[in-house]
């Protein structure tokens, strides 16, 4: 019996695979009346249910508050990090498990009452349903809110920090604007059975492996480990692992050996260093700069975002390095959202702004030099233009008919899904709800920029949020379909730029009031999708998705102004974090764009007779090469042309500076053992192994960064604060005098030199 359940796991696992790698989406013709139409869903989701099972329950509170706070710290803590490191809800999800088996067999009976409210602190065992309710209202937790980047920017430059009250509605708001379109798509975007959402898939197979195959317990792994044993096992020795790029030695996390034959050059330093540079052929030996999702991602879109990357970085930005394109050199730095004038010192926007933070058009133009941006960040707006419209093609190209297929089945058919059937026991939540509540933070979000003083007026926001209305159906039918959609931030920052030209703040309100919203959106349908594939009543789902959402919205505030307070010098410093391990560099993207949009707007920014007029070329560009990539597969059948996603590639290829080009080498090596050779030539072992690897992985990655926040980067008490060791692996220059004590100052974290010693490589003479 336990052989056929292994079996039956596995072919699950391989057809969802192939489903989430994304092949077309397949409509069976023969398919059962009372199953799913998609093939996928029938193998993977459960056509069962048990409306007796609670929900709600002791254990859900306490479980996800305790898993929201820690997943909303921890995402918060990697916003500032140079490792880009994630909360694992593999890791919510066992040990939501154990510490929920463990509640239910050692929680009284007795009765809890709070108001007219009461419940039993253990109804009964620990069942599925709250198990991945708790898993939901996490996963709207974990998170970094993005009005942090706003509150973030404001605070570090220009010193302006608009206080608690005001910071966490502007946060609160922002992730809730979606709740009340998400209500109003769900009959289109959630209740059809095309609608698959397919990153469900993976959670479906997870919850319904532990609690209804027992595989955590039954299934042995390597040695006879459980399946427990084995995650804690991979999961503690990564914790410990991970102190030795992330604390012991740095030089393994930026490990940029070519720098090493010629450490003084500018040109190696320019093309090699993967802390200042381009990163080429670097390697870094720190897991959260590769990831447990190269295991399990579709191979031909890393790939293709890799491919971007390396093209980018590795091939484009050495080129204009070394004929100095564009006198790309005069920046010093190739990788960098400053602007700068046209000499190459730093242009601050600041000296130009009123009281109000608006731009003084009087100063700005008596100065008579202007901000211009480096080769590579004019670069990747340039990319971005064609990311956007490349979507757009590509979707209609190789997408459309299937598309326009599912939709019409979707909207005009009166057939229902099985699952949507399943769901009619329960009460569904009133489109008053949704709607109520979206009226409710549509005025919030108004109180808060109008009281607050964030530029940007009453009818900005609703603006905003018309936006986001108008694109969230059609661009939320490409996401719940076919896995993925373009990002829509350059849009509303160009929108605003035209509308409030000379208000960064309005801009980056503008920005993430109509961009977020949609996006907390997608989410929110998402979980709807998981919710219905787990049989959870929908009013349930309203309250942990809410819960989650403020819970996670408090925490990330209180950990932004615990690492600013902390921090502050070395994320606004233009050299960064000599330890290589602090940056602030999310926040200096996010108010580079302020500048460009906002402050200076893009009617002078990219004005036709300026500097880069030329950048609009990649909107025309992006909508053609699909179309020629199109034509080929008609005239060439036999090849995969829609691998080739144009969108993806112009991603990699702007990848900075939304990261450091640090950890593509080893996620390519990565992803070609997983997911080409293991997939390929060991599917039951790659079925068995990848995904609670995965979990492990990432999970004592993300608590090795967390240990170090609290204990030994001031996150709880300066008191606490230590420095890392000094010896070969982690050569600093403390000191900025580059005197004879400090630690190695003639070397930089990589050891690609450091800027100003080109030519005698000596820091003291």
């Amino acid at each position: 019996m336990a052989e056929k359940q292994d079996l039956e796991y596995e072919k699950d696992i391989y057809a969802l695979g192939k489903a989430y790698a994304g092949d077309t989406l397949e409509l069976s013709e023969e398919a059962d009346a009372e199953n799913s139409k998609i093939e996928a869903v029938r193998l993977v989701v459960p056509v069962t249910d048990d409306p007796s099972l609670q929900v709600i329950t002791f254990r859900f509170w306490v479980l996800s508050f305790f898993f929201a706070i820690i997943g909303s710290v921890i995402y918060q803590f990697y916003y500032y990090r140079v490792a880009t490191g994630a909360f694992s809800i593999y890791f919510v999800n066992l040990a939501s498990y154990a510490l929920g088996t463990g509640m239910a067999r050692i929680l009284p009976t007795n009765k809890l009452t709070i108001g007219g409210y009461s419940m039993s602190l253990n109804p009964g065992p620990f069942n599925i349903k709250e198990h991945a309710l708790i898993g939901i209202a996490v996963s709207t937790a974990a998170a970094s809110a993005y009005a942090i980047d706003i509150l973030s920017a404001t605070d570090l430059f220009l010193n302006h920090r608009i206080g608690a009250f005001g910071s966490i509605v502007l946060i609160i708001t922002t992730q809730c604007l979606g709740y009340g379109m998400a209500g109003s798509l769900r009959k289109y975007l959630v209740y059809p059975a095309e609608m698959v959402w397919w990153s469900n898939l993976v959670q479906v197979v997870f919850y319904n492996a532990m609690h209804n195959t027992d595989e955590f317990k039954t299934k042995k792994m390597i040695r006879g480990w459980s399946y427990m044993k084995y995650f804690w096992v991979f999961c503690g020795g990564m914790f410990i692992y991970q102190f030795i790029p992330q604390f012991l030695a740095p030089v393994f996390y930026f490990f940029s050996l070519f720098c090493w034959i010629k450490p003084y050059d500018m040109n190696m330093w320019g093309i090699f260093s993967t802390y200042y540079g381009g990163g080429t052929l670097g390697l870094s030996f720190d897991w959260t700069s590769i990831g447990g999702m190269t295991m399990w991602l579709p191979l031909a879109a890393q790939m293709c975002s890799y491919g971007g990357v390396i093209l980018g970085y590795w091939i484009i930005l050495p080129i204009m390095w070394v004929k100095n394109t564009w006198e790309i050199k005069k920046y010093v730095y190739p990788l960098t959202p400053s602007l700068f004038y046209t000499n190459g010192s730093t242009f601050h926007v600041q000296q130009y702004l009123n009281p109000d933070y608006s731009l003084n058009e009087e100063l700005y133009q008596a100065a008579g030099d202007t901000a211009t941006m480096t080769p590579m960040y004019a670069l990747g707006f340039f990319y971005s233009f064609i990311a956007l419209t490349a979507c757009v093609t590509h979707i209609i190209c190789f997408h459309g008919a299937e598309i326009m297929k599912s939709w019409n089945m979707a909207v005009g058919s009166k057939e229902q899904d099985i699952h949507q059937k399943m769901m009619a026991v329960y009460p569904e939540v009133p489109q008053t709800w949704y709607a109520g509540f979206y009226i409710v933070m549509l005025a919030l979000s108004i109180m808060v920029c109008e009281v607050y003083d964030l530029q940007l007026p009453w009818w900005g926001v609703i603006v905003a949020g018309a936006l986001g209305w108008i694109l969230a159906l059609p661009l939320g039918a490409m996401n719940a379909i076919t896995g993925f959609g373009p990002g829509l931030n350059v849009i509303t920052e160009f929108v605003c730029g035209y509308m409030l030209p000379g208000k960064p703040i309005a801009n980056m309100a503008f920005k993430c009031y109509g961009y977020m919203a949609m996006a907390q959106c997608f989410g929110l349908l998402q979980d709807l999708k998981l919710g219905m594939y787990m049989k959870i009543p929908p009013r349930s789902m309203f309250v942990a998705q809410f819960w989650g959402t403020v819970v996670g919205g408090i925490f990330n505030y209180i950990t932004m102004i615990a690492i600013i307070n902390t921090e502050r010098e070395i994320l606004t410093s233009p050299q960064g974090d000599p330890a290589g391990l602090w940056t602030g560099g999310n926040p200096k993207v996010y108010w580079g764009s302020a500048q460009i949009f906002g402050a200076l707007g893009p009617q002078r920014m990219f004005n036709s007779d300026g500097y880069y007029g030329w950048m609009y070329w990649g909107f025309l560009i992006g909508a053609l090469l699909p179309i020629i990539l199109w034509a080929l597969s008609k005239k060439w059948p036999s090849v995969s042309w829609d691998k080739f996603n144009v969108t993806i590639i112009a991603g990699g290829m702007g990848a900075y500076p939304n990261g450091y080009i640090t950890g593509v080498t080893g996620s390519v090596i990565v992803a070609l053992i997983w997911q080409f050779w293991l997939y390929r030539y060991h599917k039951n072992w790659w079925s068995k192994y990848t995904f609670i690897l995965s979990a492990a992985l990432d999970t004592g990655a993300a608590f090795t960064g967390l240990f170090l926040f609290i204990f030994f980067s001031g996150g709880v008490s300066e008191k606490l604060i230590v420095n890392p060791p000094s010896w070969w692996g982690n050569y600093i220059a403390f000191d900025p005098n580059f005197n004879a004590t400090a630690n190695g100052g003639y070397m930089a974290i990589d050891r690609c030199g450091t800027t100003g010693l080109w030519e005698s490589g000596n820091p003291y003479q």
